[in-house]
């Protein structure tokens, strides 16, 4: 693993430990949770552990995901390396705000930006690849997250996200690359448990009459 993913590494285990001696982003979520959606459905018993334990098992994928995505990248020819040095760069200023100390909350902007990035760039190539290249759905993470954050602050990082997909182009796919691209993405397909449904898994859903991806989050 390169020296980026090594950071990132780093400070989402900093956090956890953080999390798992001081329980701070648990115990405010008590206070969060009443101002959800009423579309997020949670288990009735616990929610906010359940939801803690989400966020950790969305947190930790990212060093993984990312380096899965940058090795597809590489084999079709497109340079991933802006999004691997906004997402380092962003998870480097975190020892500065003492993750120690506030633990998940200080990271999981960071996660969530690193999430919608590798989301896009999987939307916007499935239609030339004819297949996602990563076998995952964050759909209904992603946005569970974003309620977490807020609106505003998930809008910016949405409006990064789009910035960065400019690179990622359809059109920059020659025929030899892609068939590179194809043929690579099938060594780790069907690897068991590298693509979980973090929010299937712990029993967090999207309720009502049409869940798509123009879901309202508006409350």
């Amino acid at each position: 693993m390169s020296d980026h993913y090594e950071l990132i590494q780093q400070c989402i285990e900093r956090a956890v430990a953080a999390e798992q001696a001081r329980s701070r982003f648990r115990h405010s979520l008590h206070k969060t949770l009443p101002n959800l959606h009423r579309s997020i459905h949670l288990p009735e018993r616990d929610a906010p552990l359940h939801l803690t334990c989400f966020v950790i098992r969305y947190i930790q994928v990212i060093p993984v995901w990312l380096k899965r995505l940058e090795e597809l990248c590489d084999a079709g020819g497109m340079d991933f390396h802006p999004v691997q040095e906004l997402i380092a760069h962003s998870f480097s200023e975190i020892p500065e705000r003492q993750p120690e100390q506030h633990g998940l909350g200080s990271i999981l902007d960071e996660a969530y930006l690193a999430h919608r990035i590798m989301e896009e760039i999987n939307d916007v190539l499935q239609p030339v690849c004819g297949t996602p290249l990563l076998p995952m759905d964050p759909m209904v993470a992603n946005l569970v997250v974003r309620e977490l954050l807020g609106e505003s602050l998930a809008c910016q990082l949405d409006g990064l996200a789009d910035i960065l997909l400019q690179r990622f182009e359809p059109a920059e796919l020659d025929p030899e690359h892609l068939i590179s691209m194809i043929l690579y993405k099938q060594r780790f397909d069907d690897v068991p448990g590298q693509w979980p449904d973090f929010a299937k898994h712990m029993q967090i859903e999207l309720r009502g009459p049409s869940v798509n991806r123009q879901v309202d989050l508006s409350h």
